[in-house]
């Protein structure tokens, strides 16, 4: 059913994608299902292990290990991707997800080492994140990659949008355990759709790092590191923070309830900025977003209020979207570009971003060593928002006002 909606609204809008809109169409399917799973957990994994009695200063701990573990295991996406494709190491971290779910389900009464449980979540997050972003590069079309993008934005946005909404409510009436159980189930179904189309890229290949210039990516590698930063504060210092010093009561239902509303006010500019970006007007949309990163980033910090909370909330994702878009934009028409070394190009890309992630989650944990780790999520979160200008640094050839005519177009 899921898949039949998304033929009619965007086969009819993609016209020049009527031999790959198969391919597409099965991302978008499995990416809304996957969404809506993770959704229904995603945002209540670190409030969960609150909830269980892990303090604050051993949850930035538990993160900064799991971005720390990126590095190692990128390499080895690579060589998984390479040796059977995006679209069945997609299902091997589908597998591990439902395995952390597992054991944080049983968290309560097993209480599994935070290392260990970090180590299964980021390696079924890298692997599945490298394999996307390859797949995603393959098959987006050059020209009209913005309304593609917007639309995998949109379909993924629908499922975090409700995903948080029920998981809430579930986590808030039955038990946070049921919304996990729950989130597997969804999990799995999200596979079905990819399977439908071979893969994308060659299989069986030998991954080699030799012959990979990194030096002409230097500045676009900065600036997808400074864009992770900013997910980091939205997807987790910023939940995080409401969830302890505002919404202390319900706090599922809340919180699932105002990213839901969020999400939803969000997919209305994410088809304005697939067009802006299709326009070669990216670069400026991204700038715009990036100044306004930096007030919304400020206000997140001081908020105390649910008033403060919705507003800043509800401003604050829009704004993500206006730089996240362009970069990824640029980051998929550079693997396009450099065809060749596509999967070294997007896995050094995510080995750049899981460093930026874990020195700046490292740096939140060490401080709340010494200091409130309330007030050091507050000061993380406005520097993390002065971080992203340097976002600005970035050269991405899709983001120039005028697009090259060297770059690749897709029948």
């Amino acid at each position: 059913m899921i898949q039949k909606l998304i033929h009619k609204h965007a086969l009819s809008r993609h016209p020049w994608r009527k031999v790959q809109i198969n391919e597409l169409t099965e991302l978008y399917t499995s990416m809304s299902v996957r969404s809506l799973g993770f959704g229904l957990v995603g945002v209540f994994i670190p409030i969960f292990l609150y909830d269980n009695g892990v303090s604050l200063t051993h949850i930035l701990g538990f993160y900064a290990f799991f971005f720390g573990l990126r590095l190692p295991l990128s390499f080895l996406a690579a060589y998984i991707v390479g040796r059977v494709g995006p679209k069945h190491t997609i299902a091997i971290s589908t597998v591990i997800t439902a395995t952390f779910l597992c054991m944080l389900l049983s968290f309560p009464s097993v209480q599994w080492p935070l290392a260990f449980m970090a180590f299964t979540y980021t390696l079924a997050n890298t692997l599945f994140f490298t394999a996307y972003h390859i797949d995603f590069s393959k098959i987006q079309h050059s020209t009209h990659g913005g309304k593609e993008l917007g639309w995998m934005i949109i379909f993924e946005q629908i499922g975090r949008g409700v995903g948080p909404v029920v998981g809430g409510i579930l986590a808030g009436v039955v038990a946070p355990q049921a919304t996990l159980v729950i989130a597997i189930g969804v999990l799995a179904a999200s596979l079905v759709p990819l399977f439908m189309t071979n893969e994308p890229v060659k299989v069986h290949q030998k991954i080699s790092f030799r012959g990979f210039k990194q030096t002409p990516f230097v500045r676009d590698f900065v600036a997808i590191g400074a864009l992770n930063v900013q997910v980091v504060i939205m997807g987790l210092f910023w939940p995080l923070l409401i969830a302890i010093a505002v919404f202390s009561e319900n706090t599922y239902e809340k919180l699932g309830v105002l990213t839901g509303i969020t999400v939803a006010i969000s997919i209305f500019s994410t088809r304005m900025y697939g067009k802006f970006i299709d326009s070669n007007k990216g670069g400026a949309l991204m700038k715009w977003g990036v100044v306004m990163n930096v007030f919304m980033t400020n206000a997140m910090a001081i908020t105390t209020g649910v008033g403060g909370v919705v507003a800043a909330s509800t401003l604050g994702q829009p704004a993500l979207l206006a730089y996240r878009m362009p970069l990824s934009k640029g980051m998929y028409d550079n693997a396009s570009i450099n065809d060749k070394h596509r999967i070294l190009y997007i896995v050094w890309m995510e080995i750049y971003a899981g460093l930026a992630k874990f020195f700046f989650v490292l740096g939140a944990y060490v401080a709340s060593i010494y200091f409130d780790p309330v007030l050091v999520m507050r000061f993380s979160i406005v520097l993390g928002g002065l971080t992203g200008l340097l976002m600005l640094v970035q050269n991405f050839p899709a983001l120039k006002e005028k697009a090259p005519s060297d770059t690749p177009q897709k029948p």
